[in-house]
């Protein structure tokens, strides 16, 4: 999944200069930390003792893996990518992500209720707490032509020991199917900027949305027990089993060597990015990426960076406005590159 590459940290192993049938595998380690202020246990947040507890707020609907609803700092967990080549330029390609991006700590909204069909704030905070995910992604990547790539595919995403969106007694459902067609362009490198290359990409997805099992009530992941398809009903929002879902996400990239393999990289996304099954609309996102990477030789490879996301918010849906998602995480990955 080229969006979950671009969120998370992770990338596709590029083909080998001279074609050959075997498969490369990388595999990343990866730890990652909360650093946003409004994220509850994250350095500078409002409580990064994570000592949960009146006054301070309610924890949403804490995930598995994270019971006390605190932040998920220093988890290590692994991605990975297995890439086998069909012909010259086109493979098809493995990703199994579990780290990062899909296993951090958002930060806090303010807490609603429905009023005579409206949501009302409750004037307390809830804290998301820390999502804990996993994604599957089978596709086809084509980059016979140089500084093009082509990727069709598709994906689950679920919540970890989380049950699914037909389960009747799952209230909050954190899962969906996606299928995607990502179109980039890298430009050759400006030899006058010391090798920098720039890059653009546009990322179209179709999703088939399921209502959750539960007949009476399916409220919003990360949103608290009280509203759900009901409250995004008066907020102008329709919706039903099955319904067909299309969604764009779009952006651009930057990599500059800097000298003895180390280079500082950077995106800029926007767009819609996630299509919970319990949510009615699409989530939409501007994330922005910077780190830095150290190549040690053919096989290893370090890096470190900052990642923000800032959701839209939609008249109300999934929180009361102004509030939104916003999570901010830094990591540190290895990849680990395993080729002939």
């Amino acid at each position: 999944m080229l969006m979950c590459a671009g969120l998370f940290g992770t990338s596709a192993p590029a083909l080998a200069d001279s074609f050959s049938h075997i498969p490369s595998i990388d595999l990343y380690p990866t730890a990652n930390w909360a650093t946003g202020a409004d994220e509850y246990g994250s350095p500078g947040g409002p409580d990064p003792l994570n000592n949960y507890g009146p006054p301070i707020g309610n924890i949403a609907s804490p995930s598995a893996g994270n019971a006390a609803g605190g932040a998920a700092n220093g988890r290590l967990d692994l991605n990975a990518v297995i890439s086998v080549p069909i012909l010259k330029g086109l493979a098809f390609q493995y990703e199994h992500d579990r780290a990062a991006g899909i296993d951090t700590t958002i930060g806090r909204v303010t807490g609603t209720t429905v009023v005579n069909g409206h949501n009302v704030a409750t004037n307390e905070y809830v804290y998301p707490a820390s999502n804990n995910d996993i994604v599957d992604t089978f596709r086809l990547s084509y980059t016979g032509i140089k500084g093009v790539s082509v990727t069709l595919g598709s994906f689950y995403r679920f919540r970890h020991d989380n049950a699914a969106t037909d389960d009747p007694t799952n209230l909050a459902p954190a899962d969906w199917h996606e299928q995607f067609l990502n179109v980039g362009y890298t430009a050759p490198p400006i030899a006058a900027l010391n090798g920098l290359s720039l890059g653009v990409y546009a990322d179209g997805e179709y999703n088939r949305h399921h209502v959750s099992g539960n007949p009476n009530v399916s409220p919003y992941a990360l949103q608290n027990v009280g509203s759900g398809l009901y409250s995004a009903a008066t907020a102008g929002y329709s919706d039903y089993d099955g319904k067909p879902r299309f969604g764009l996400n779009y952006g651009f990239n930057g990599n500059l060597p800097i000298n003895h393999g180390v280079a500082l990289f950077g995106s800029w996304s926007k767009g819609a990015f996630d299509f919970f099954d319990n949510s009615p609309v699409p989530f939409y996102y501007v994330i922005t990426d910077i780190g830095i990477v150290k190549k040690f030789n053919q096989t290893l490879s370090l890096s470190g960076d900052t990642n923000n996301l800032v959701q839209y918010n939609l008249g109300g849906v999934p929180f009361i406005a102004p509030n939104t998602i916003h999570r901010v995480y830094f990591d540190i990955a290895l990849d680990i590159h395993l080729a002939p």
